[in-house]
This record gives C-alpha cells, structure tokens and sequence, in this order.
C-alpha cells in the first residue's frame, strides 16, 4: 500500500503485549543536527518469550524556544532500534512524541522539568501538553510529600507557576482541554506512585499545590471565572459543556482554603450566588461542592437546600450523599455515620451504600485511612450488617482493606484486624469469605 510493505505490521495482531519505546536525544550544535534515537521492545509474554520489532508510526514535533512547532513528521519504526537525524537545526529544539496517537505503545524518556514545564505551555499537541502537565505536578507533588514527611513546607518551582499561568491565558485551545489540563493528578492516582501509601501526607501536598497556585493566580482566576460566566439559559453543546468545565475548575481553585481553614467571604458568595442562580446540574454540583469543601455552616445551609428540592429524585440524592462522604473538612466520617440514619439511605439499597459508605471508603482516603482505625471500623460494621443483605455489594466494599500491604505497618496492622475480625464471624457469605481469605494469606 502506497509503496509500503507491510507484512511487518500483522505482527500487531500475533504477538501479544503492548511495545514499549525507550528514546534518547541529542543535538549536535557543531553540525546544526539532532538525533532522535528510538528503540522498542515487548515484554514476555506465556509462549512468546522473544518478540520481533513492530512496524508503527511515531509522529513527531519539534518545538522551537518561542514554543512554536517547525517542524512535524511521521517516522517508520520497524528495527528493533533506529537513529533519525534532522539537519539545518540552529538551536536545540524540545521535541513532541508520538503526536495524535500515531501508535498504541508505552514511552520510556528522561525530561528534565524545565522541558515539561515547556511542552505543558507550549505544545500544541493537546495530548501531549496533558501528559506532560501531568508528569510535572506530579513531579512536584511527589517532591512535597517528601518533605512533608520530613516536616518541610512545600516548595512550587517557578516554571510550574509559569506553565500553569500559560495555561490560564491560553486564549485558542479548547476549554475542554483546559479544563482538564488545569487538574492536578488525583490522590489514589499519586498513591499509586509510592511504594508505600502515606495518605495524610497525599492529602495535604495536593491540597498545599492547590492553595498556592490559587494564591498565586488569583487575579487571572477571578478574570476567567467572570468572562466564562454567561446570562443565557442553559444549552447542551461541546462548546458550552466546556465551558462550563473551565468555568468550575476557576471556582474550585478559588474556594481553596487558606494556611489557616479560613476563605474569603467574597469567594464564599461566589459559589454561593452560582449554586443559587444556576439553571443546570452541572454548575450546581461544582458550586455546592467547592462550598461544601471550604466552609462546614455554609456548606451545610446549601446541602440542606439542595436536599428539599432534589429529595423526590433518588439519582440526585445519591450525588448529595456521595458529596457529603468525599468532603475534605474534619470531622466526615462523623457525617456520614449520621447520615446511615437519615431517611435517604437504606442499606438495602446498593446505589444508596454505594454512594455513601463506598464513596467514603474509597473517594475519602485520607480520612477514610485515619491512623486510629476509625474507618476501617466503621467499614466493617457495616460489612457485617451488609452481608446476609447483599454479599456481593458487601464483598465490593471490601476493596480498600484488600489493599492493606501498599500502607505502613501501622495501617496494615489495623486493616488487618478488621479483616480477621470479619473472618471469625459465623455465617459469612461465600463472596465475603473469599474476599477476606485471599486478603489474610
């Protein structure tokens, strides 16, 4: 096909496994060169020890220092490893990988964080100026938690303010895109990177970046969030639900609480005006849950609100309990504890302990995996009423105790007490019995 063989390719389709590429770059000023060196591999998989080089397209972009794209091409992997060479280049550029999706692989590559820093403002690559957006926060966050841990404050790198200010002003990408390019990595996302899950220092690392980026920008926060607001009713579109995607993630950094616990009364009326003037449930929720998550009494005269109106609709209460589970203030685990007793939960009803008791002890981690054991108590209380009820949701709840070897010793110790507990009561369902079996071997 247009003077490509491609017998190679079909290997796509008998070799299992997902490639990875591991690429090295340099640039020879003296030649006014850069090499892209790209080498692939797969890893073994049952019966196919050693895999044969793919054929795939790996598009490429080259990023000059204004942060424009001069130069983009697709490149033919088919070795097992390949030097490219790109000549008449006057300065060295930062190069884009594997633009539009050119190939389904992995990609191994050292950056330093200035380059990601770079590509995060500039690149107009959506996905790629995501990813790396996303590889530095994490970077930073990961840095924080470790010096949280050593009892240092968290320090933000001024290229991460500047890439983020890029993005604040960027004036031509989707608000789709910024929207989600705005949002830091989620926490059970950054446990995942630790070998051991510290979720107190998680918590409040996260929460540190957020506060200091809405300190930092808040005049641009406050512009966006006025010029994203409109007076026309509500109209389903891409265009409009980005918009209003951007416009939320603008509040959401603005209700971020100070050092302190405090917020302004003028951001507070904000969330409270767009909670009460809104004509969607888009907008609605993200203003009750920026308010919720910043103030406890204002918080809870707009839940209460919000339930009188919405009580008839069982879908909507689910969204009310699973916001009050997944608050950020102290003291949530008491709130939830009260709300098994309200009239809008009933254990007999799984969306109803899914949105309530599963969003806790999976969406709340940091207060779900309290130091005192509190909420893994809590969970298998209720593990335990559940089970001759509904074993199956009963066993699904389980899943952040099965998950007990990824904490410190003191936490798995605790999660492990809850288990044996569970494990010594009479008359276990299977499914729950099987759960708990596996956990404790």
């Amino acid at each position: 096909a247009n003077g490509f063989d491609l017998h190679q390719f079909t290997r796509w389709y008998s070799q299992a496994g997902t490639p990875e590429l591991t690429l090295k770059t340099k640039y020879e000023q003296e030649k006014n060169r850069y090499r892209l060196t790209i080498r692939q591999t797969c890893p073994p998989t049952p019966g196919q020890e050693n895999k044969k080089p793919f054929f795939m397209p790996v598009n490429i972009g080259l990023l000059d220092s204004t942060g424009k794209t001069f130069f983009e091409q697709t490149l033919i992997l088919q070795d097992e490893e390949q030097n490219f060479y790109f000549n008449h280049i006057e300065h060295e550029p930062v190069c884009s990988i594997l633009r539009n999706f050119s190939a389904p692989v992995k990609i191994n590559m050292e950056r330093s964080d200035q380059e990601l820093a770079f590509l995060m403002a500039h690149d107009s690559d959506p996905f790629n100026r995501w990813d790396a957006g996303q590889q530095l926060a994490m970077k930073v966050l990961l840095d924080g938690i470790e010096s949280f841990q050593q009892g240092k404050p968290l320090a933000v790198p001024d290229y991460f303010h500047h890439a983020f200010a890029g993005l604040l002003v960027d004036e031509h990408s989707e608000p789709a895109f910024l929207a989600q390019a705005l949002t830091l990595p989620s926490e059970n996302w950054i446990g995942q990177q630790l070998p051991i899950v510290d979720p107190e220092a998680i918590f409040y690392t996260r929460q540190s970046l957020r506060r200091q980026l809405s300190e930092e920008h808040r005049d641009i926060l406050w512009e966006n969030y006025h010029q994203l607001g409109t007076e026309d009713a509500y109209v389903y579109s891409a265009a409009e639900a980005g918009r209003r995607s951007l416009r939320n993630v603008m509040l959401g950094y603005l209700l971020v609480v100070d050092q302190d616990g405090e917020i302004e009364e003028e951001v507070l009326t904000a969330g409270e005006e767009q909670y009460l003037q809104s004509d969607n449930m888009t907008e609605i929720m993200a203003a009750l849950s920026a308010v919720v998550n910043a103030d406890r009494e204002r918080g809870n005269t707009l839940l209460d609100d919000f339930y009188l109106k919405w009580q008839n609709d069982p879908l909507v209460v689910d969204k009310w309990l699973t916001l009050q589970a997944t608050c950020v203030l102290p003291g949530t685990l008491n709130r939830v504890q009260a709300l098994t007793t309200h009239p809008a939960f009933s254990l007999k009803n799984p969306n109803k302990v899914r949105s309530l008791i599963g969003a806790f002890c999976s969406g709340n981690h940091w207060q779900f995996h309290n130091p005192d054991g509190s909420g893994y108590l809590f969970l298998t209380d209720h593990v335990l009423t559940l089970d001759p009820l509904n074993p199956q949701i009963a066993a699904r709840l389980l899943t952040p105790l099965t998950l007990r070897r990824r904490y410190d010793e003191v936490r798995r110790h605790l999660m492990k007490k809850q288990l044996q507990r569970i494990s010594d009561s009479e008359n276990l369902s299977n499914d729950v019995r099987e759960i708990v079996t596996r956990s404790l071997a």
